[in-house]
């Protein structure tokens, strides 16, 4: 089963929204498509059939300011993430062609509440799965509230996001790539698309970039830029997106690794003294 992986990094998301239009115009497939944060937007984007779209969505965002008093009047805040995201996915991404899709597509939102009370055991930068929620189309119908809270990011996004009556983050915090998710459904080869250089992905909003290790079972393909892109995290800027829409990349191939060697069988003296391997006996009741 193959998967893509999208994890979440704001504004460098241009670069995944042009090469997945790449992969799928070079006639590629997936079974499940995961994102978090702004992977999520471009992974609801691919299981629509829109994929060859989404470098013009990423520049119908350019020169947008993040922060603005003209915000003020509808958001409460001067700060315009909510209203730039939630105007994209109206103009861009209709609700009806989430459903019944192809391909799967996963969202990760991070349980507030669940969050909080779990944060103290949690080694810093690692996914955290008890307050990891992942939603699928298959089973939830509004997944533009789920793409927004997927999202969400205190501050940069006015008031609250929830999802049946419950506070939800940004997915990212959780866990960014949903590799352990997407393996648990039988992936064996995923895409992990990311925006920096040498394939390092962050496993979480507060993970360092770092390259992913081999994963038993997994086939791991990651897609990343050639040389580091001048785009920042929350950057609109129309000469910078297009850089990212527009930089080479290259792929690694991380294999799973070998299984380990049987140990040799209990080892004992002949009559002539040499070592001789003998099987292990069946044990009988």
């Amino acid at each position: 089963m193959r998967a893509l992986s999208l994890p979440g990094c704001a504004c460098r998301g241009a670069f995944q929204f042009a090469v997945v239009a790449k992969l799928i115009e070079a006639g590629e497939r997936f079974d499940l498509v995961a994102g978090a944060s702004s992977g999520s937007i471009c992974a609801a984007t691919t299981v629509a059939g829109l994929a060859q779209r989404g470098p013009d969505f990423a520049r119908s965002l350019a020169d947008n300011p993040i922060f603005s008093p003209r915000y003020l009047r509808r958001e409460k805040s001067p700060f315009g993430m909510g209203q730039i995201l939630r105007e994209t996915l109206r103009r861009n991404l209709p609700e009806e062609l989430l459903h019944d899709t192809e391909a799967e597509l996963l969202v990760a939102t991070t349980h507030a509440k669940r969050y909080a009370v779990g944060f103290g055991p949690v080694r810093a930068g690692e996914p955290h799965a008890e307050s990891l929620v992942v939603h699928s189309n298959r089973t939830r119908k509004e997944m533009h509230e789920v793409i927004l809270a997927s999202c969400f990011i205190p501050v940069l996004y006015a008031g609250v996001t929830r999802i049946d009556g419950e506070i939800h983050l940004d997915g990212a915090i959780a866990d960014n790539t949903l590799l352990d998710a997407l393996a648990a459904r039988g992936a064996t080869e995923i895409t992990v698309v990311t925006p920096f250089p040498r394939g390092a992905v962050a496993r979480t909003m507060f993970s360092p970039e770092a390259p992913l290790a081999a994963r038993p079972g997994v086939r791991l393909r990651v897609i990343h830029p050639r040389e580091p892109l001048a785009i920042g995290r929350f950057d609109l800027s129309r000469e910078r997106l297009e850089q990212a829409l527009t930089a080479p990349f290259e792929e690694q191939v991380i294999d799973p690794p070998s299984p380990p060697t049987a140990p040799p069988g209990p080892v004992s003296r002949g009559v002539s003294g040499r070592a001789e391997a003998r099987p292990d006996r069946e044990r009988t009741g």
